[in-house]
C-alpha cells in the first residue's frame, strides 16, 4: 500500500476512473489528483523535510507539458528519489517506442495501460515490493 498517490492526466474520466480503482483497492491513504505537469510539479517539493508521494501514475500525452516533459523535470532529482517515489506511466499510447523510451528514466517503474485494472494494480504492488 501506498501512503500518498499523485495522479496526473488531462482527462477527468481517467482521472476519476483511476482514482476509483485505487480506492476500492485500499491501495492509497491520499490520492491528489492534477490535471496538468505543471500543477503536479507545483505541489511537489524537493526538500528533505517535505512528504513526497509514494507512487505518481503519470499520462504521456498531455497539452503544455507532457509526461515525458515532468518526467525531464525530474531528471535532476533522480538519485535522490529513487526508492522513495516510484513513477508508473498510465496511457492509452499503444506504442512500442513510448514504452522503450520509459526505460531511459530510473523513476519510471512500469508501463501501464489505460484503464487501471486490477492486473495492473496487482504489477504495481508486485513491483513495489520488490524494491531492492
Amino acid at each position: 500500500m501506498a501512503r500518498k498517490v499523485y495522479i496526473i492526466d488531462d482527462d477527468d474520466i481517467s482521472i476519476y476512473l483511476t482514482s476509483l480503482v485505487l480506492e476500492d483497492a485500499g491501495f492509497a491513504d491520499e490520492i491528489h489528483t492534477y490535471s496538468s505537469a505543471d500543477d503536479a510539479l507545483a505541489a511537489l517539493s524537493f526538500t528533505d523535510t517535505a512528504p513526497l508521494p509514494d507512487v505518481i501514475l503519470l499520462d504521456l500525452n498531455m497539452p503544455v507539458k507532457s509526461g515525458w516533459d515532468f518526467l525531464e523535470v525530474l531528471r535532476p532529482y533522480e538519485e535522490k528519489l529513487k526508492g522513495k517515489l516510484d513513477v508508473f506511466i498510465l496511457t492509452s499510447s499503444i506504442a512500442a517506442s513510448d514504452k522503450n523510451l520509459s526505460r531511459n528514466y530510473p523513476l519510471v517503474r512500469g508501463f501501464l495501460h489505460k484503464p487501471l485494472d486490477e492486473e495492473s494494480l496487482n504489477y504495481m504492488k508486485q513491483t513495489r515490493n520488490s524494491r531492492v
